[in-house]
């Protein structure tokens, strides 16, 4: 359903606050069941890689993977570089691509789900000691469908919308399941579920506070850990049976499942030289709130999530500078050092309050609680100083 005229979005049940209202002029679509982002960009916008950005232009929308009938989806986005724009603008006129052609391990792959998320490749990672490059991911597959997330919510009290869970396996002795096991979930073809289709494993982790505080943060939602995918195998009226594909570690009763969208991996084009040394705009900076596996310190390569997202403006692949407030400070005194540089990353995956990043340099250990500002504004007139 689409149109181009003002309208009053019908009432109804969603756990999100979606719009009341359509602007006039504003092309639209009213979720109907089984609808995804992904389908809706290849329906309205020709391509499904485009639903980031369908994501990015519908703030309401809390996980990009549970959508609900009834809320509207905005369907008017930027302008959109695609991988083959990239790909044209470093053609060497000879039907080839440069450099660019080194990627091409890294494109899209295929909706084949016999292609592992845990397959990594190194040989054109920005992450190498290479000094000259053109284009470059800013991750691999791993990144994008094995990284923890934060799912937003207001109070501990909200109740989390997680409810197509895994009830059990096939073999009953065993309390976790891997690759090629076999698993029962709670729904089925009474709700929409059908043979062949493609879930993503996911766990509830803990909440996520506010480390800028010391004591009794505030409450910013829960920590989402992406487990693998599985792929139903037959359906019944209120259940299915399923099998465990890949995935980044072992499933249990009790995970969640939502539909799969492969992500596309965002794309850089330099890593910018910085003066370590130069004071920091620490105006409009964040956090960083979780770490991958809850490590206490981390450095290069490592994932991790900032409390910066769709709402501050941050889109795949912007990056970011990391930083700590000068331990030297004595704000009493009004002695107010330059920060420490800690380090660099960019965005992977986006959400409305946080992101998923990865450290891409890092100087020294890197810890949650240190501060971030998106690089575009690290380096402008600064107010400078401490929080």
């Amino acid at each position: 359903m689409t149109a181009w005229a003002q309208i009053q979005v019908e009432d109804h049940w969603s756990p999100y606050d979606y719009p009341k209202q359509i602007p006039e002029g504003t092309k639209y679509h009213i979720i109907q069941d089984g609808d995804t982002l992904w389908d809706l960009a290849a329906r309205y916008l020709n391509d499904p890689l485009l639903w980031p950005q369908l994501y990015q232009a519908n703030t309401y929308i809390k996980d990009p993977d549970l959508i609900y009938p009834g809320d509207p989806v905005f369907l008017d986005i930027g302008v959109v570089v695609t991988d083959e724009s990239i790909s044209d603008t470093t053609d060497d006129g000879d039907g080839t691509s440069g450099e660019f052609t080194e990627m091409e391990e890294f494109a899209e792959a295929s909706e084949d789900d016999g292609d592992s998320v845990s397959d990594r490749s190194e040989e054109t990672s920005f992450l190498d000691d290479s000094s000259e490059f053109v284009i470059l991911p800013a991750g691999d597959r791993s990144d994008m469908e094995c990284s923890t997330y934060l799912y937003p919510m207001g109070s501990r009290n909200e109740k989390l919308p997680f409810d197509f869970q895994v009830m059990g396996g096939e073999n009953r002795t065993i309390r976790y399941y891997g690759t090629d096991d076999i698993i029962y979930l709670n729904k089925g073809q009474d709700f929409g579920v059908k043979a062949g289709q493609i879930y993503s494993l996911r766990r509830v982790l803990r909440p996520v506070t506010d480390p800028g505080k010391r004591f009794g943060g505030k409450f910013l939602g829960m920590a989402v850990d992406q487990v693998g995918r599985a792929k139903v195998l037959a359906v019944q009226g209120s259940s299915c049976t399923a099998i465990v594909i890949d995935g980044c570690s072992e499933a249990k009763i009790g995970d969640f499942l939502v539909p799969y969208e492969q992500e596309p991996i965002p794309l850089i084009t330099e890593l910018p030289v910085i003066d370590r040394y130069q004071g920091i705009n620490v105006d409009d900076s964040g956090r960083i709130i979780i770490s991958e596996d809850d490590v206490m310190s981390f450095g290069k390569g490592h994932l991790a999530n900032v409390d910066l997202g769709i709402e501050e403006n941050v889109a795949p692949g912007d990056l970011f500078v990391i930083f700590r407030d000068n331990p030297s400070n004595n704000n009493r005194a009004g002695i107010i050092l330059p920060e420490l540089y800690l380090g660099q990353a960019v965005a992977l995956k986006t959400g409305p309050k946080s992101t998923v990043v990865k450290i891409i340099e890092g100087v020294t250990d890197i810890h949650v609680g240190d501060r971030v500002v998106p690089y575009t504004n690290a380096f402008s007139q600064s107010g400078g100083g401490s929080e």
